[in-house]
């Protein structure tokens, strides 16, 4: 592709050799070849200075805000005379929008495999695709254009809407309701039992719970509360591989339009996850929990049973939430607190052994003194 039709998809401003031919993208501007684009991520010269080092690009697309920069424009002038740049607001967002012209291109399913096998009353749209060995179950809708890849079971009653992507491996339960334009990567399982157990009798932590210390030492019998729910998820979703959506108890467990879930995740029963949030990997999410709009629940995080998060808050990695959280919060830790207090709490800890010392210090001259008044 040529620069100028990059510049008319990205609505760029372009610097340089319009007609300059681009045929891959490079990590780095390092490690550019004569034809690569790279990009350009910090909007600082301080950020980007170290990415820039050694450059061997001959285009990059960087922030508007960067070609603000007085440093960078005085680095421009020394050291990337001949590099042309295309100028945009967010270059992550860029890249969303060229890297389909320059990615490999992936097998999918284009027609109903031989090997695949369609009860007879489900009914599958206009243009579906059903890769090798997928299994379609009863009464079973799936919107046009969707592509079911292969080993995908997708058992009785479940519904799709249009242009859905299920890769290979992926199970759906019965009754499952699942919206238009939704991607669940390998290996995911969408309306599995939930995790729900009780005891006939109060277990011996119930008892400690209320001060009661009579214990039973024999066996307590864990019996099976069974989910009577289903699953119902929004437009526009993406579930990552060996992710785990399971299904009400009584009511659905849902995941609002937009919201796109990362690898590994946990996503108990009655969950209810609102609009374009991010649940990042390995989060854990316990049952009948509410994520309200626009969360972020970072790597390794996770929220305790019928917790619930505000809009727009943020979970630090590896942060534990047992108590609701009002909107707009940033927090971290274990048990999660807003981030101000975390990092007070932070800046304590890193002096504590220089204020052990000094109290034993001054122990060791108040027990000097002690010595001389007697």
């Amino acid at each position: 592709m040529k620069l100028k039709d990059i510049a008319k998809i990205l609505d760029a401003k372009l610097e340089g050799d319009e007609n300059f031919e681009v045929n891959e993208l490079a990590v780095t501007p390092a490690e550019a070849s004569d034809n690569a684009l790279v990009l350009v991520f910090p909007t600082k010269f301080s950020k980007a200075s170290r990415f820039l080092k050694n450059s061997t690009a001959k285009a990059l697309i960087i922030p508007f805000e960067l070609n603000e920069d007085d440093l960078f424009k005085k680095y421009k002038e020394e050291s990337l005379a001949g590099v042309s740049l295309l100028l945009v607001k967010r270059p992550k967002f860029a890249l969303s929008k060229i890297i389909s012209f320059f990615e490999k291109p992936r097998h999918q399913p284009s027609q109903i495999h031989p090997s695949a096998v369609i009860e007879a009353s489900a009914k599958l749209g206009k243009g579906v695709s059903v890769g090798a060995l997928a299994y379609i179950g009863e009464d079973v809708v799936i919107g046009d254009n969707s592509i079911i890849y292969s080993r995908v079971t997708i058992n009785s009653n479940s519904k799709l809407g249009i242009n859905c992507k299920i890769h290979s491996g992926v199970v759906i339960e019965d009754y499952t309701e699942i919206g238009s334009g939704v991607e669940i990567q390998a290996n995911a399982v969408i309306g599995a039992d939930g995790y729900s157990y009780i005891t006939e009798e109060a277990t011996n932590l119930e008892k400690m719970q209320k001060g009661i210390f009579e214990f039973q030492m024999d066996r307590q019998v864990q019996h099976k509360v069974n989910s009577a729910g289903n699953v119902i998820i929004g437009d526009d979703v993406e579930i990552g591989a060996n992710s785990c959506i399971d299904r009400g108890s009584i009511g659905p467990t849902r995941i609002g339009d937009g919201t796109k879930i990362d690898n590994l995740c946990q996503i108990a029963h009655n969950v209810q996850i609102g609009k374009d949030c991010l649940i990042i990997s390995q989060t854990g999410i316990a049952g009948s929990a509410k994520i309200n709009d626009r969360v972020t629940m970072a790597g390794g995080s996770g929220c305790g049973d019928g917790v619930e998060i505000g809009n727009d808050v943020v979970v630090g990695a590896f942060s534990a939430v047992n108590s609701n959280l009002d909107p707009f919060l940033p927090v971290l830790g274990a048990p999660a607190i807003p981030y101000g207090e975390f990092m007070k709490r932070q800046r304590v800890l890193v002096r504590l052994p220089k204020l052990a010392e000094d109290v034993r210090r001054l122990k060791t001259k108040m027990d000097e003194m002690s010595k001389i008044s007697r």
